[in-house]
This record gives C-alpha cells, sequence and structure tokens, in this order.
C-alpha cells in the first residue's frame, strides 16, 4: 500500500491564502478598486498564443494593451528553473506556449509533481504580495515562451487594472479548489483510480486530438503519471498494460494513446 503524502501547504494561492493579513489586503484593494471603477466587460480579439488566457478575460484592448506592454516576454530552453521553491517571488509569468512542470520538495527531501502548466495560464502567482516567496520550483519540459511581470509591475497594474484583479482573484479560487480535491482524491482513492486521473490531467494539459483518441506524448509519461499519483512507475506499468489488453490505449516510448468511450472495466 502506498503511503500518500500531502504536502502542508498547498501550491500558489492557496499558501497566497496563508499570508492572511496580505491577503486581505489585497482583497480590499480588489474591492476598492471595482466600487470606484466600473470596467466594461468585453471580450477581446486574438492576441497571438495568450488570446484565450483567463487573465486577460473581459479587458478591452486598451487595457490589455496596457498590461502586456508592461511585460518582459522571454523564449526560455527545455530544462531551466524559472524560479525555484523558496526563492523570493519576484515575477509573476504566463506561459505562451510549451510546457512547464512545477514542483515540490516535500519535508522530507521527496519531489511532488504538482501539476504541468499549460498555454494562457499563469504561474508564480506569489508575486502578487510583495515579500512572499515561491511555495514551487518551475521548470521548463519543452523549450517555451513567457510573458512575465514583477512584483512592483503587478502590484501597480492590479490598481490600474480593477478587472485584471477579479481575474487573478477568479484564478486563485479556481487553484485553490484544484488543489483542494486532487489532494483529497490522491488521499481516499485507490491506484488505479488515481492513475487514471493523471491520465485525465496530462490528456488536458497536453494532450492532442487525433480522430476518436487523444495523444499524449513525453519524454518521460509512465514516470509523470506515477508522480501525479503518487504510486510506483510498476504499478503505473501494470494498470497500462491491462488497460491496453483491454482496448482501452497503446503506448510505446514515449507515447499514449487513449481511445474515447472505452470501457475501463
Amino acid at each position: 500500500m502506498v503511503q500518500v503524502h500531502v504536502p502542508a501547504r498547498v501550491w500558489g494561492f492557496e499558501s497566497l491564502l496563508r499570508h492572511h493579513f496580505k491577503f486581505d489586503r489585497f482583497v480590499k484593494a480588489i474591492i476598492s478598486s471595482v466600487m470606484h471603477k466600473r470596467v466594461p466587460a468585453r471580450d477581446v480579439k486574438s492576441r497571438g498564443g495568450i488570446q484565450n488566457a483567463a487573465i486577460f478575460e473581459g479587458l478591452p484592448p486598451e487595457e490589455l494593451n496596457l498590461v502586456v506592454s508592461r511585460a518582459s516576454p522571454q523564449a526560455v530552453p527545455r530544462g531551466v528553473f524559472l524560479f525555484r521553491q523558496g526563492e523570493s517571488a519576484s515575477k509573476m509569468f504566463l506561459l505562451e506556449s510549451g510546457r512547464v512542470r512545477l514542483h515540490e520538495i516535500t519535508a522530507d527531501g521527496r519531489e511532488l509533481l504538482i501539476r504541468f502548466v499549460r498555454p494562457g495560464e499563469v504561474f508564480g502567482d506569489k508575486a502578487a504580495i510583495a515579500g512572499a516567496d515561491y511555495g514551487a520550483s518551475a521548470a521548463t519540459d519543452t523549450p517555451v515562451r513567457t510573458y512575465a511581470w514583477t512584483t512592483e509591475t503587478l502590484v501597480a497594474l492590479l490598481e490600474e487594472v480593477p478587472r485584471l484583479a477579479i481575474n487573478l482573484f477568479t484564478i486563485t479560487t479556481r487553484y485553490l479548489h484544484y488543489s483542494r480535491e486532487r489532494y483529497r482524491m490522491l488521499a481516499t482513492a485507490p491506484a488505479e483510480r488515481r492513475i487514471d486521473w493523471a491520465l485525465a490531467e496530462l490528456a488536458r494539459s497536453f494532450g492532442s486530438a487525433q480522430g476518436n483518441a487523444t495523444a499524449i506524448t513525453g519524454r518521460a509519461l509512465q514516470q509523470d503519471i506515477a508522480d501525479l499519483g503518487i504510486t510506483t512507475i510498476y504499478t503505473v506499468s501494470r494498470v497500462l498494460r491491462g488497460y491496453e489488453q483491454r482496448g482501452v490505449l497503446t503506448r510505446k516510448r514515449g507515447r499514449i494513446v487513449l481511445f474515447r468511450h472505452s470501457n475501463k472495466s
């Protein structure tokens, strides 16, 4: 039986929530901004690979241009740390393309894979609070393109663009819900259910549709599934072999193809 370790700190905005007095000021700033300025909730048309980013939802073109103009775009090769756990949270990032791996080192020295960042998602969000530290590490899993805002720039933008603050708060609650649901599932579900969830998470994060199937590619997929599901690679291999025999999926090195409407039972 695998012993499930649930970190004391849930990464991202749940850690931000634990800074209660600072978060209280953050919420008050959002409420104050909304009360003093009405922001039209118009949709913004195409803006490259970040057009559907939740952080920009409802921003009119002039405010979107303002926010993007204050970011620092950068291209980063695979295998580079954008930040490390425990470092001062000095920048928030928006992923335009590629894939970023978020992981945490637990108190007993083990690496816990938290999730993969998808294009259009923000990470390093603790930079919204001056003096906070990153609760996890972020490393590029493929070559990536990102936008980054410093804490000073971000705090100023949250005051200038109230809708941005609302969007960031909405993202906060989504990440918190994701973390709670994940840890509840990891703490209570059997290994096969956790592996099912990890497969679905990888498909959602970077799977590509191919007719009636979804293809997932990566350098170490079975290890990623084991890390996400908090189980062993041997258990993952056994479960996937059973699914393959029942026609649920096919697999070869670096690639898993999931067939829709397949019955795992």
